[in-house]
């Protein structure tokens, strides 16, 4: 009978131990290729719950009058109507926002904290404060995650605004306009510096849900510096009564130094409030 070079007489492929071995090889790097493949198709961000939101504010709540007022809004839970997408250059990496955003107001000391969580990877918080016939920005918090499946990069940046962003002034006319600028640290001592003018567009009628709503519309046009380079982009409509954030659209795209040279991340998106009611 023939046989081919280096073959074993009598002894059948499947029982020969390196073209076993390279078999199983083959077979278990074959399989952990498909979960890789199938846990980087899954991985990153998810829509952000409304209803965890609404736990969490409970936990959290200060006892004390939750109704708003002027350029107060009420404290709880609202959300808005979404759609966004952030993506980075780093492995061509995408992440959407969910399809609603939980938007939680709290109070404390006359100021309330604004916080949108665009999923479960990423939100943001502003610290605002009534003053007069003007609502101030004095900070907030932005936090963000991605997901490569082999690790995770994450980054919280606390932002200071001083002197105190300008958000609303009730007495200006449109095309009034004014600078802003904010000061971001990361845990790594990583510094940004975010600048620009706010612009008074007008005052404009947006629905929620059957009701009209009368609101302030503004144009936020920022250049990034620091650490990393890029410009922002926001469009806000705050509500006239209580200065609750009713729609907005935002525009970003920031460059960032690395050791494999330098990542893009640019965002875009647009939401929008559902109901004036909090939940709480």
């Amino acid at each position: 009978m023939a046989r081919t070079a280096g073959s074993v007489p009598g002894r059948p492929w499947y029982r020969r131990p390196r073209r076993v071995g390279a078999l199983v090889a083959a077979a278990l790097l074959a399989g952990a290729a498909v979960a890789f493949a199938l846990a980087w198709r899954g991985r990153g961000a998810e829509e952000a719950d409304v209803g965890e939101a609404v736990e969490e504010y409970r936990r959290h709540r200060e006892e004390g009058d939750a109704s708003g007022g002027f350029l107060l809004p009420a404290a709880g839970v609202y959300a808005y109507a979404a759609q966004g997408t952030e993506r980075l250059s780093f492995l061509d990496t995408r992440q959407e926002w969910g399809a609603t955003l939980p938007a939680t107001v709290t109070h404390a000391a006359g100021c309330f904290t604004l916080r949108i969580d665009y999923s479960t990877h990423h939100w943001q918080e502003w610290d605002l404060c009534p003053r007069g016939a003007r609502l101030e920005e004095t900070g907030g918090r932005t936090f963000q995650r991605f997901d490569f499946v082999a690790f995770e990069e994450s980054v919280l940046v606390e932002l200071t605004c001083s002197p105190p962003g300008v958000t609303i002034d009730t007495t200006a006319e449109p095309g009034d306009s004014w600078t802003q600028t904010c000061r971001g640290v990361t845990g790594d001592g990583t510094e940004t510096v975010s600048s620009g003018p706010n612009t008074f567009v007008g005052v404009e009628t947006v629905r929620v849900g059957a009701l009209e709503v009368e609101t302030y519309r503004y144009r936020a046009d920022r250049t990034i510096g620091g650490d990393r380079e890029g410009r922002e982009r926001f469009e806000t409509w705050y509500s006239t009564r209580d200065g609750m954030l009713v729609k907005g659209t935002r525009s970003v795209e920031v460059r960032s130094p690395s050791p494999i040279g330098t990542v893009t991340y640019t965002e875009e998106g647009s939401f929008a409030l559902t109901s004036l009611e909090p939940r709480r």
